[in-house]
């Protein structure tokens, strides 16, 4: 008996080491509390150093990446991609895990109590307070469940709107938070952002200009379970979902494809769901663990093609936090080393991140604002955030009034038209949608003026030039396409007149598009000149019949520098300048 014991005690002992060594790049006294904080939260929070920052694209695609401080890297894993990172050999060491840092703080069920904004609500309380704002302001405010979370939470939006129960013409905007269940800085501040609309709608000129012009989405809280898990309290809120997923490298991706890490999640396919069915104009995802604005993109290098326009954005927010709390939202992570502004790459790549997704596949621009170093910070700090950053809030949904607007319609019959627009000075992945039901368009562009092509099933494609856009101003267009097949009229804004736009890309390497307009049955050529007046290419050389006609030049075999390009038709000569940079 007495050996049947040591032998089992000696198996128990051997389970245990198996259990508590089983990463061998771990520090050894963290072992053990490594399997804890795994069995416990189905996560762990751990920090580790790399010594080249290309290392992080290897890394990226199998833990979470939370922050990267010079060679400091701090990042989540659950257990089976911890032990696919210790096979890479990085010495890593477990912290305190960040939903752990403020523990015994009370969740409160009491909606008045709530409303003081120094509190967290229960999961019942928070659902009470968003149906709570439809039933007091029902002409204002409108809740959506799109989908339920892994254990059965509801997934909530709020519509803020004059016209909550029918469309309008007006772009679409949305705020999201928590998407990562221990990042809750901005939840409350979303729920207070909600009571401020809707009680500052009537009062406020500025809150009434834009619940007027603007339909305004706000979904406080997007993991439920990571926040709450099973129960109506927030306890020990985890990064990842109950399935141990990290929603925000869940969507699709312009690098890692459609799953770039496994299987859509309930969480993930309800937002997508929501995403196609409504086409946001402008979007921003509230996270915490830094302050800074987070612009696209996050998946890849080189900058986004409208860098500036993001960067405009990102200063407007940040100088207007600044003019209250000079000390606040000024993180610099890297590229444009302006305090507070970051572009996701540069600081680290995510695949499969939200706003990447929103902006390449659905036509919209989204932006991740880091709101707080803390993610779950004291309730008593909450107040301090909302005056730092609800100015900010308003400006942000303002931008979407700014830039070219108009209608799209059929030139027949004048009906809507949902079209694909896309700004030929930029790459074609930078396109908007005009809405299926009233053909409204919002292109928000940085100062400057371009060429719009326009393209609906069905429709001729168009070509508008010379269209003018400024900063914080807004330029009005309504455009209207000829179905195929029909003879050409004298519809708005389609010129009488041969048209040649500016190439794009420009300047390029090594091949460009040359879009141009011909009104009427006409021998054609299109012709490229380097900077001495010697022809280089005959792009075009035949009779053409009226329409729109892009042609791709591919200089490959050219040196760098200025070339021109001419189209004849008819008695009318053309010229433009572009510029082939290797």
């Amino acid at each position: 008996m007495k050996n049947l014991l040591t032998l089992f005690s000696i198996i128990i002992i051997l389970c245990t080491a198996n259990v508590y060594s089983q990463w061998n790049n771990a520090e050894p006294n963290s072992l053990k509390k490594i399997d804890e904080c795994l069995i416990k939260k189905g996560e762990i929070y751990f920090i580790f150093q790399i010594f080249n920052k290309n290392d992080l694209n290897r890394i990226t695609k199998i833990i979470s990446i939370d922050n990267v401080k010079g060679y400091d890297v701090y990042a989540y894993a659950n257990r089976n991609e911890l032990n696919e990172f210790d096979k890479l050999g990085y010495k890593f060491t477990i912290l305190t895990h960040p939903g752990d840092m403020n523990p015994g703080q009370e969740c409160s069920d009491n909606i008045n109590e709530i409303m003081a904004w120094d509190t967290y609500p229960t999961y019942t309380a928070y659902l009470d307070m968003m149906n709570s704002f439809q039933t007091q302001f029902p002409n204002l405010v409108k809740i959506y469940t799109i989908g339920q979370s892994v254990n059965g939470k509801n997934i909530v939006y709020a519509k803020i709107t004059d016209s909550v129960n029918f469309r309008k013409p007006k772009p679409r905007f949305l705020y999201t938070s928590t998407m990562h269940g221990d990042e809750l800085t901005a939840y409350v501040l979303m729920l207070r952002l909600i009571d401020t609309l809707v009680k500052g709608y009537g009062t406020v000129p500025q809150i009434t200009n834009l619940v007027k012009n603007v339909e305004i989405w706000i979904n406080p809280l997007a993991n439920p379970d990571g926040t709450y898990g099973t129960g109506n309290t927030i306890t020990s809120p985890t990064r990842y979902n109950a399935n141990g997923k990290d929603l925000n490298r869940n969507f699709p991706d312009p690098v890692g494809g459609q799953n770039p890490t496994g299987a859509w999640q309930p969480e993930t396919i309800a937002n997508m769901n929501l995403m196609t069915l409504n086409n946001y104009t402008l979007s921003m995802n509230f996270h915490g663990g830094a302050q800074v604005y987070n612009y696209p993109w996050d998946c890849k290098a080189p900058y986004h093609p409208e860098d500036a326009w993001w960067i405009h954005l990102g200063r407007h927010w940040v100088d207007t936090v600044h003019s209250v709390n000079a000390s606040y939202m000024v993180d610099v992570l890297g590229y444009p080393n302006i305090p507070g502004v970051t572009n996701g790459y540069a600081w680290y790549i995510v695949t499969g991140g939200r706003q990447d997704y929103m902006t390449y596949f659905k036509g919209g621009r989204e932006v991740t604002l880091e709101i707080s170093s803390t993610k779950y910070p004291a309730g008593s700090q909450l107040p301090n955030y909302w005056n730092w950053n609800y100015r900010s809030f308003f400006n942000y949904i303002n931008e979407t009034l700014y830039g070219v607007r108009g209608i799209v319609s059929d030139s027949v019959t004048g009906a809507p038209i949902k079209s694909k627009i896309y700004v030929t000075q930029y790459s074609d992945t930078n396109w908007i949608f005009s809405d299926s039901v009233y053909g409204d368009y919002h292109r928000m562009l940085a100062t400057g003026t371009y060429t719009f092509k326009v393209s609906a099933p069905g429709y001729v494609t168009k070509t508008i030039p010379n269209i003018y856009a400024k900063y914080d101003s807004t330029t009005r267009l309504n455009i209207q396409l000829r179905p195929v097949g029909t003879s050409i009229t004298n519809e708005n804004n389609l010129t009488d007149d041969y048209t040649l736009n500016q190439n794009y890309p420009n300047p390029f390497n090594p091949s460009t598009f040359i879009d141009y307009y011909i009104p009427k049955e006409s021998f054609v050529t299109l012709k490229i000149y380097d900077n001495l007046g010697r022809e280089v290419k005959t792009l075009v050389n035949t009779k053409l019949m009226p329409g729109n006609y892009q042609i791709k030049w591919d200089a490959g075999k050219n040196n760098s520098g200025i070339y021109f390009y001419r189209l004849t038709a008819g008695e009318k000569t053309i010229t433009r300048t572009m510029i082939l940079i290797k």
